[in-house]
């Protein structure tokens, strides 16, 4: 069945059991946006971060997290961020990201549809 992950590998909370790239790996994607993104931060996109990010509170699941560029601009409210991201090289830079954001975040392997803990989600 297209687009059902379960035929390609078994779901665990944090990660499926099989490779990363199998799932979604566009290295020339990842790191151009990776530095398109870090070069934003100088055009006013912090400021729209914090704007945006400024009522959140409780449990926070980031879906697509990227670089991990919304971390720090998570305010103290936010008691846990769980970010989930399917590309393995953005999700290498949210991981580094996380240790110097303001709450604790943990990066995870996952799409929208096929969220950490086994939770299909029908889109």
């Amino acid at each position: 069945m297209k687009g059902d992950f379960r035929r390609r590998g078994t779901w665990f909370p944090g990660g499926m059991s099989s490779a990363p790239s199998e799932r979604v790996h566009h290295p020339v994607f990842a790191r151009v946006y990776d530095r398109l993104s870090a070069a934003s931060g100088r055009a006013g996109v912090a400021e729209h971060r914090d704007r945006l990010l400024a009522g959140v509170s409780g449990r926070v699941v980031e879906v697509g997290a990227g670089n991990g560029l919304n971390f720090a601009h998570y305010p103290s409210t936010v008691a846990e961020v769980v970010a989930v991201e399917p590309e393995r090289y953005l999700r290498a830079r949210a991981e580094e990201a996380a240790t110097a954001a303001p709450v604790p975040v943990t990066v995870v392997e996952g799409t929208a549809t096929w969220l950490p803990g086994n939770r299909r989600v029908r889109t």
